[in-house]
């Protein structure tokens, strides 16, 4: 949930944040929008800029259900992944200097 800390709390964030962390799996619309927490209407929505600039892609079809997952060639979704890494290493930094300004002291 890297990118909502950036772009805040909305159905496109969301949805990268799960595709960003959900990178080898696929998944059915269905799944996508239960699991980034949107309504389906809301993913629908969105949807079409995802296929279009190529941050998701179909990877196979069970029945008539198609499944999507990330692009992880697609250079819009490196550099997604790119701003996530960076993102998490700034925030996890401050929580570490947070921490250490009221740790206690180790006895010796």
């Amino acid at each position: 949930m890297m990118l909502k800390i950036l772009f805040g709390d909305n159905a496109l964030t969301k949805i990268l944040d799960f595709f960003l962390e959900n990178r080898f799996w696929d998944y059915t619309k269905t799944d996508v929008a239960r699991e980034a927490e949107v309504s389906r209407v809301q993913l629908y929505r969105v949807w079409d800029v995802l296929e279009r600039l190529e941050i998701v892609k179909p990877s196979r079809k069970i029945g008539a259900t198609v499944l999507y997952k990330a692009n992880t060639e697609s250079p819009i979704f490196k550099k997604l992944s790119e701003l996530a890494l960076e993102i998490a290493s700034k925030a996890h930094k401050e929580t570490i200097e947070e921490e250490e300004k009221v740790a206690v002291p180790a006895e010796t």
